[in-house]
């Protein structure tokens, strides 16, 4: 029995390893059309939003619905079966539930956050309140991460509150004014929901990767037992839904780029000054590609990279620009690769200079 099992965990491993290196492979092969271009205006970053969200909960539906004919009406499942998908569904809730819930006391024991203490920062304290109440939000905690690299991130629950948090590392690097446009882009995360949206949108995914896995293992034990008896179509059914699961995670970090762009957006409507937050971004970049320590950092916190202003996941170059407006310039220039962009988190600091540029551009008329 102890033989079985080792048996049929290696291949699980086996099969979810293959099926994972080809959707990614399939996917990264597609990458040139599969990332858009910058979105020319904030009515077509908000259709872009509307028409992925709308997408991924159709996929989602689509899915959950074949999932059940093909699980109840073909394959004869009864009372196991329907609780290997209760179970997948609920463990799902839960994670997600308390990873919402419980969160932000996580984050503020790792990135040991204190609250505003010095002059300086009582007044950053001040300007979170202004900005907040200009965009209509509560006011969120500011708290003092004393880290090294520098970034800012925006979190919160119902039963903690919301958060902002500014790095040691990004107090020391940036000018008021470019703090201030972080705090906006911060505030326009909190504005948006984009926290709960990311999680609504992962549920299903990650139900689907426990269906899926849970379907593999019964089919390797040969307890699954359809109208025709064969354990084997566990196995390819349970790989297809890991492999949407994986199809899906794309498709939330899309989604995820987008609402960037949207926070960015709002640091410049609400400020009023899309230049700052430019300056801001170009100068986390060049940081990150000048200090190896600060991005050695960066790498040891990347399960929360997807809070952060900017993805800290950066190839190291050489050299550090001090005239950090020669350097936005740049910037602005640049290519981007589709590749980095399609696994990213954030989109290219490039292409929200660019789009950053395009909000100046109506702020102007």
């Amino acid at each position: 029995m102890v033989l079985e099992f080792i048996f049929a965990w290696w291949w699980l491993l086996l099969v979810e390893s293959l099926v994972i290196a080809g959707i990614i492979g399939g996917i990264a092969l597609s990458a040139p059309r599969l990332i858009g271009d910058t979105p020319r205006s904030l009515t077509a970053l908000r259709s872009s939003m509307a028409v992925t969200a709308l997408v991924t909960f159709v996929a989602y539906i689509a899915v959950i619905v074949g999932l059940s004919k093909v699980l109840g009406n073909y394959m004869g499942f009864t009372g196991a079966a329907e609780t290997i998908v209760m179970v997948a569904v609920v463990l799902s809730v839960l994670i997600m539930l308390l990873q919402w819930l419980f969160s932000p006391y996580i984050i503020n024991m790792i990135y040991r956050t204190r609250p505003p203490e010095t002059r300086e920062e009582l007044q950053l304290q001040m300007e979170l309140k202004r900005l907040a109440e200009l965009s209509g939000v509560k006011t969120p905690k500011l708290v003092i991460s004393e880290l090294s690299m520098p970034n800012a991130f925006a979190y919160g629950s119902p039963i903690a509150g919301n958060y902002v948090a500014l790095t040691r590392g990004l107090l020391r690097t940036m000018r008021r004014d470019e703090i201030i446009a972080v705090l906006g882009h911060e505030v326009g995360h909190l504005k948006h929901r984009d926290v709960a949206w990311i999680l609504a949108l992962s549920l299903v995914p990650l139900a689907i990767y426990f269906i899926g896995r849970m379907l593999i293992w019964s089919g390797l034990l040969g307890d699954g037992r359809g109208r025709g008896g064969n354990p084997l179509i566990f196995l390819l059914i349970g790989a297809a839904l890991i492999g949407l699961s994986i199809a899906f995670r794309f498709l939330i970090a899309h989604f995820n780029r987008l609402r960037e762009y949207y926070a960015d957006a709002h640091s410049a409507l609400v400020t009023g000054n899309p230049k700052a937050l430019q300056r801001a971004l170009a100068r986390l970049d060049a940081v990150y590609k000048s200090n190896p320590h600060v991005a050695e950092e960066a790498r040891s916190h990347e399960q929360a990279a997807m809070l952060f202003i900017v993805a800290p996941l950066i190839e190291l170059q050489g050299g550090f620009f001090y005239d950090i407006d020669r350097y936005v310039e740049e910037l602005r220039r640049a290519k981007t690769s589709p590749m980095q962009e399609l696994f990213a988190t954030h989109p290219p600091i490039p292409k929200r200079i660019r789009f950053l540029d395009r909000i100046a551009s109506r702020l102007a008329l």
